[in-house]
């Protein structure tokens, strides 16, 4: 196991342990720790991978998993505790998240293609962590419609990237029905 793979593992156990911090032991402080851990773990393991050129079929299948499961396992948690705005969040980043990973089986599949990630997609996960932590931080000070704000905007911005990604599909699913049409 590589390096950035081995990251890609820690993300995974990370998870738990923030779920523990966060709605058991109710440290908030440890589970902000966590889940920057976490977030700077996943910018490391990508440019260590590029970098190197230790890219592999495991961690192009995995580090994304390991992404949205820390994002919607932190929306989760967050909408527990009492934010009934992030139950939407939730929901909506649960129902993306199966769209992708169909959108991405159906072209691997068809053509052994992996759509990998825009800036779009990047922009909207930093946006989520910063709600994460605006959230857990600034609990006590924030006004319900900073709140909305907040969540709005973060949605809003993974919108506009599943837009994006779903015009990549679409684009790279009727070329790959083009070219097996044209080798019949």
């Amino acid at each position: 196991m590589n390096i950035p793979n081995a990251l890609t593992v820690i993300r995974f156990a990370l998870v738990p342990v923030f779920v523990y911090s966060y709605l058991f032991a109710h440290n908030t402080v440890a589970a902000v720790v966590i889940l920057a851990v976490s977030g700077l773990t996943d910018v490391l393991d990508g440019y260590i991978a590029r970098r190197f050129n230790l890219v592999t079929r495991w961690g192009a299948a995995f580090d994304p998993i390991a992404d949205k499961l820390t994002q919607t396992t932190a929306a989760l948690c967050i909408a527990i505790s009492g934010y009934k705005i992030m139950w939407l969040v939730f929901g909506f980043l649960v129902v993306k998240e199966l769209l992708m990973i169909l959108g991405g089986i159906t072209l691997y599949k068809k053509g052994d293609v992996v759509v990998s990630a825009n800036w779009y997609g990047k922009a909207a996960t930093l946006l989520f962590y910063g709600v994460f932590f605006v959230l857990m931080i600034f609990h006590d000070s924030l006004t319900d419609s900073s709140i909305v704000l907040l969540a709005v905007a973060a949605v809003g911005l993974s919108v506009f990237a599943l837009v994006r990604y779903a015009m990549i599909f679409f684009g790279v699913k009727k070329k790959i029905i083009k070219e097996n049409t044209c080798k019949n």
